[in-house]
Parts: C-alpha cells; structure tokens; sequence
C-alpha cells in the first residue's frame, strides 16, 4: 500500500510546459552555433588551444591525439583533418613539453595532531 502524501498545490494546477520544439527568438540564453571561415594559421592556434587545455588538465599524448581524432569534438577534429596528423603530434608534443611536467593530485586534509 502507498503512503498517503497531501498535496500542497491545488489539484488544478499544473507547470508550464517547456517549448522545447518551439524556442523563443528573442532568448538572449539560445544556444546559437556560427562556423567562421578561418585561414591555416588560425586552424593552427585552435588546435594548439585545444591541446594546451587538455595538457593542462593532465592529459597525455595518447589522449590527446584520440581527442583529435574523435569526430565528437568538432573543432579539435577539424583542425586534425585540416592540419593533418603530423602537424597535430608537433603541437601536442610542444603544449606537452610545456604543460605535461604538471600531474595534478586530489587529496583529502589530514588533521593535525593534537598537541
């Protein structure tokens, strides 16, 4: 048998349904995607952002590179096509040599003794 729980709302009412099939022009919020059209040396700053990101957040080469050569992140992989793969592992290695010496540790606080 259920538990009886009252109901603090009136029964007649009922939450406004969102239009997500319908979205709102005016919604300074909406999500918009632009493709800007870019020359080499701009597709060579972007990958290199993207590498230094995620060197920077600990990852290795061998992630990187998968990063780059997933389809699911549009720019990275884009920039891989683009620049191709040898101009990617000289980036990669460069943001690397920079960035990759930092290997970040989550740890707990110790108390300290009492004295």
């Amino acid at each position: 048998m259920g538990v009886w729980v009252p109901s603090i709302l009136p029964h007649s009412h009922t939450p406004p349904s969102m239009p997500y099939n319908d979205p709102d022009p005016t919604d300074p919020n909406m999500l918009v995607g632009v493709e800007l059209p870019a020359n080499p040396k701009a597709t060579w700053d972007m990958a290199y952002v993207f590498a230094e990101e995620f060197a920077r957040l600990g990852f290795d080469k061998k992630n990187l590179m998968r990063i780059f050569k997933r389809p699911f992140y549009a720019g990275a992989h884009r920039a891989y096509l683009e620049l191709g793969e040898e101009t990617i592992e000289k980036i990669v290695d460069e943001c690397l040599a920079i960035w990759g010496r930092l290997k970040w540790r989550d740890l707990d606080a110790t108390n300290k003794e009492k004295e």
